[in-house]
């Protein structure tokens, strides 16, 4: 839990200093025009991204990778879409349906969502960016020997379920060249609405580290 108020309140904090920064930077008191995001004025670059993000899930560790894109707008604000996929094999002893003992089961799912952000000076060196994705995904908990007799095809679903999950972050950018940013950071992904019978909402939400790759014209 500290953790995670940790990173909202600097999220908060960081949402205050980039507004309040944009004013500055914009207001002209002799300049009457409504200002807006998708005004003509604004400089509009498209963007594409990679993240590898590793975290607990159900108590085992667990590696996710994932991609996002979309447009920045005035070098400043972030907007678009993103969705990651559970590509390590992570293992619990659990119950199957109809059976008392428990076995060793796994977890399959993924999710994504709108990206969404702000970047605090973002045309230094290393600068500082706080992402948050709002979306939803999908999670099997699966039994890999249940078929014992068909060794080509053994797997069974034991149970799946969609959630709701929004996950904000900060990261460290560098600025490599003009077309690509290497960042580095940490998330808080919190998860709702999962109904399972071998998993809870609070096994999957949690703490992740993340290494992202950015390309686009920044």
């Amino acid at each position: 839990m500290v953790k995670k108020s940790l990173i909202i309140s600097l999220i908060l904090a960081a949402s205050t200093f980039v507004n309040a920064q944009t004013y500055m930077d914009t207001n002209d008191p002799k300049d009457e025009e409504v200002k807006s995001l998708l005004s003509k004025k604004n400089d509009l670059n498209a963007f594409g991204a990679a993240d590898l993000k590793v975290g607990d899930l159900n108590g085992e560790r667990g590696l996710l990778v994932g991609a996002y894109g979309g447009f920045i707008i005035n070098r400043r604000y972030l907007f678009g879409v993103a969705g990651y996929g559970l590509v390590t094999n992570v293992e619990f002893e659990g119950l199957v349906p109809g059976q008392t003992e428990t076995k060793q089961l796994n977890l399959h799912g993924g999710y994504g969502g709108v990206i969404i952000g702000g970047t605090i000076a973002p045309k230094e060196l290393i600068h500082i960016s706080f992402p948050i994705i709002l979306g939803a995904g999908s999670l099997e908990v699966v039994d890999k020997d249940f078929f014992v007799n068909n060794p080509a095809d053994s797997e069974f679903t034991v149970e799946n379920t969609v959630f709701f999950v929004a996950e904000p972050g900060i990261e460290v950018e560098f600025n490599i060249t003009k077309y690509f940013r290497l960042g580095a950071g940490m998330t808080y992904r919190y998860v709702s609405g999962t109904e399972l019978e071998n998993v809870e909402d609070e096994d999957i939400s949690g703490t992740t580290a993340l290494i992202s790759f950015r390309f686009g014209r920044f």
